[in-house]
């Protein structure tokens, strides 16, 4: 549609000249002096559909635009359409003005408008929508290669918490264009931004204020971007990011040649397809405007796909993310690109051309305009389908038992706890827990080898399974003990006839190795009807319940009385117990302080373990030591307790760093100190928590290293070699050669609290520790008196020259939280 008002006088001129602006392409109004509209041709109904239908000879220029600014409004274009009105009137009133929008439609345009000598306007408006998304190309290209290469080209430095050098690669030097004296490490940052502004590369001004004002920005403790041009007509971008521990890492880019998009372009396409070539990750662009989503043929290829069988549609990607993650993924974008997350991570399954779903871990980071509004986000694909299958194997591993993949511990008690749950939902949702112990496990294991006992404990296990319902539930607890959840047992009646069949299904023999195996078992039971709250005191129950029916001959079925709680606890129960302390976290560490005498502050502890048994309460050393040697479990006691305080001691030297660092003391038994795998042992402890060697101290009895001398001596060597400490525990009370001291590599001689403590008392006792705190002065060997408990004997341990003491007069043995109270104090003695 196009319209006119006589120009000329004459119809046939005036119909001449419509006709000329309506074969015009470009959208043309003009305007009379008073700005009124005097002509239009066809193509501006067609650019601008707001004004389908209303262009009229004779309306106003603001009325146009007011129209075109609420139509904008409405489509979310721009934010205030009064401010966009204002700002087109202003260059409307201009001799020339120029502007780019975007269009109802979604296309964008290029207005011109231009003055007449008559006091008139010409406003003629060009469909750009082609050459925009030419420029985004060229843009998201370049941006691609920024994201995927950013450090190929850049300069890096790192300095120290001193601010001094400390690397640097070849592109900073020749960024800054530093002289070779610089390349130095412990080179000052401060003496090179020096030299930087006396060459005036970091701005005209005073020299001191320059230096004062970027060192201040660089050593703020805070990430910072910014630019800077040098002397030589370069611009460097500068990224600072402060390190954890102190310090800093600083990047420089020359971003000189920004503006020659052609060139850059060229070398983008040419680079981009150089790195997605040798990616072994897929690349994706996604420009939001367009919703078009570049893939790299790496990208395809991870999918199963050939290069021209995927589009670059963003529904071939979330068309194939399973169901189960499209929402989550969707949110993950969106918080990045509103801003709520610094970057776009995820991992989700996505669809294979073979109808399989691979785990993909997805990265993205968005590439934003001046005002902070997302226009982009490009990132990569990584495979992690074997990872997260090896996550899934952990898991399941984690929860089932190796030997039989039956449930383990956790899950049986888990699935208890859920039993539980639903029970106190509907009282209909009874259960029944059995505990099974095989009767005959050893005897067989003895005889026929341990080969042969674990397939007893396998084949006993599926015989198990296959006499129970859907739902219940077996688990392996170790050994050769089982245990069963029954779901829907209504009463003990019931619970005990079902342990029947089981003690039946059991007494078939068993063949292994070609000879008939019988065996039989003890089973403990109780009822989910007794008040249960905890998974744990169900299995308590049914395991003294299990004790009780060993008790009466074995190869029975006993349901449990509250009764058998107060059966005296035997050595047999603390051992088979303490099999399961660690398991159950029932195990714990307590710390007592060591104090350097020469200036009363806190120097190291030694890690003492002990039982929190969830039932009997705290159960002394004294009592549980002992069996634990005596079966060989104090070994895995020992791996625990050197584990758990080497990490404990990494923690508190992060933690307290003016007061530390602290050493931590670990007793080795007998036991422990004849194992060949210790050094392997005490080298995982370390490696896997990060303690440096020197802060750790093992402490050994005389008769321990005694045993066997040439042995001991040996070991002790691969210790040192490690850097550990060696201490010698109870020193006075073993071995009655001194002779020893000399053979052994060792650090330190701890003084029994037998000796200590009876100082005051007996003048014989106090002799004897000035005379061991002599023999280690002179062997340099450092001294630590344990069982300090009054002010006295700490005044005469300092006057007799002992280096370190312990014991009550500084602090019980504390748990972690009570020792960070402590040290919290920096208490001084």
């Amino acid at each position: 549609m196009s319209s006119a008002i006589p120009l000329t006088g004459s119809a046939t001129v005036d119909a001449a000249l419509q006709s000329a602006i309506d074969a015009i392409s470009d959208s043309f109004l003009i305007f009379d002096a008073s700005d009124r509209l005097v002509a239009f041709n066809a193509a501006a109904s067609r650019m601008f559909p707001q004004l389908e239908g209303r262009l009229v000879p004779g309306l106003r220029f603001r009325d146009i635009v007011q129209l075109s600014a609420n139509t904008l409004k409405e489509h979310d274009y721009i934010d205030d359409a009064d401010l966009w009105l204002a700002e087109r009137l202003r260059q409307h009133a201009l001799p020339l003005s120029f502007s780019e929008a975007r269009q109802p439609n979604g296309r964008w345009a290029r207005t011109e408008d231009r003055g007449m000598p008559n006091g008139g306007r010409v406003v003629i408006t060009r469909d750009i929508t082609d050459e925009k998304h030419h420029s985004d190309d060229a843009a998201r290209y370049t941006s691609l290669l920024r994201g995927t290469l950013e450090n190929i080209s850049q300069g890096l430095c790192a300095f120290d918490r001193d601010y001094r050098l400390i690397t640097w690669n070849a592109r900073y030097f020749e960024l800054l264009d530093l002289p070779p004296a610089y390349a130095q490490v412990g080179t000052p940052m401060i003496d090179i931004i020096r030299f930087l502004a006396k060459r005036g590369d970091l701005g005209t001004g005073n020299t001191s204020e320059l230096v004062k004002q970027t060192y201040a920005t660089a050593t703020s403790a805070k990430a910072s971007i910014y630019e800077r041009l040098d002397t030589r007509g370069q611009l460097l971008e500068v990224r600072i990011r402060p390190l954890a521990d102190g310090g800093l890492v600083a990047t420089y880019s020359d971003v000189t040649e920004r503006g020659k998009a052609e060139r850059a372009l060229r070398e983008s396409e040419e680079r981009y397809a150089l790195a997605a070539a040798g990616a072994n990750d897929g690349l994706w662009d996604w420009n939001l405007g367009s919703n078009r989503i570049f893939f790299s043929d790496r990208w395809k290829q991870m999918l199963g796909y050939a290069t021209d069988e995927i589009e670059d549609g963003a529904e071939e990607w979330f068309s194939r993310i399973h169901p189960e993650d499209v929402q989550r993924v969707t949110a993950q974008i969106d918080a990045h690109l509103n801003g709520t997350a610094t970057n776009f991570e995820s991992e989700h399954r996505v669809r294979h051309f073979d109808d399989t779903y691979r785990w993909m871990l997805v990265r993205g980071l968005a590439v934003r305009d001046g005002e902070n509004n997302a226009y982009r986000i490009a990132g990569s694909m990584t495979d992690v389908t074997e990872r997260k299958r090896a996550e899934e194997q952990a898991i399941h591993d984690a929860l089932h038992d190796s030997l039989t993949g039956l449930a383990n511990r956790t899950l049986f008690l888990e699935r208890v706890r859920q039993a539980l749950a639903r029970q106190r939902r509907s009282l209909s949702a009874q259960f029944a827990v059995i505990y099974l112990d095989l009767d005959r496990f050893k005897v067989v294991n003895e005889s026929l080898g341990h080969v042969h006992g674990d397939d007893l404990i396998i084949a006993a296990a599926r015989r198990l399974e296959q006499n129970l319902k859907f739902g219940d539930t077996v688990a392996r607890l170790g050994g050769d003990e089982f245990a069963i959840m029954l779901e829907d047992v209504h009463d003990k009646e019931e619970g005990t006839a079902l342990s029947e069949m089981l003690q039946k299904a059991l007494s078939t023999p068993f063949v292994l190795g070609g000879k008939e195996v019988f065996t039989t078992a003890s089973m403990g039971i109780a009822h989910s009807t007794d008040n249960y709250v905890r998974p744990e005191d169900i299995l308590r129950d049914s395991e003294l319940a299990m004790y009780r029916a060993k008790e009466l001959g074995k190869a029975r079925s006993v349901a449990f009385d509250p009764a058998m709680r107060g059966t005296t606890v035997t050595p047999l129960d603390v051992e088979t117990d303490l099999r399961r302390a660690l398991d159950r976290n029932e195990m714990i560490l307590n710390f007592q302080p060591i104090v350097s005498l020469a200036d009363g502050r806190i120097r190291g502890f030694e890690a003492l373990s002990r039982w929190r048994h969830k039932e009997r309460g705290d159960i002394p050393p004294s009592e549980f030591i002992p069996i634990a040697e005596e079966t060989g479990m104090i070994v895995e006691l020992g791996q625990w307790v050197l584990r758990n305080a080497c990490a404990q001691m990494v923690e508190w030297n992060k933690e307290f760093p003016d007061q530390g660092p602290f050493e931590i003391s670990v007793n080795l038994s007998g036991r422990q100190f004849t194992q060949l795998d210790l050094v392997k042992m005490v080298t995982n402890s370390l490696d896997g928590t990060g303690l440096d060697a020197s802060f750790l101290k093992l402490e050994i009895t005389e008769s321990a290293l005694m045993e066997n001398a040439q042995r001991s001596a040996q070991m002790l060597r691969h210790l040192k070699d490690l850097h550990i400490k060696v201490c010698v525990d109870d020193f006075g009370t073993g071995y009655s050669s001194l002779s020893y001291l000399h053979k052994f590599p060792i650090d330190t001689l701890k003084i029994d609290k037998s000796f200590v403590q009876d100082m005051g008392r007996n003048r014989h006792n106090l002799e004897i520790v000035r005379t061991i705190a002599v023999l280690a002065q002179n062997l340099r060997l450092d001294v630590i008196a344990e069982g300090v408990e009054t002010p006295e004997q700490l005044a005469q341990l300092r006057a007799i020259g002992c280096g370190y003491a312990q014991g009550f007069l500084f602090s019980r043995p504390l748990t972690a939280d009570n020792v960070r109270h402590l040290l919290a104090e920096n208490r001084v003695w």
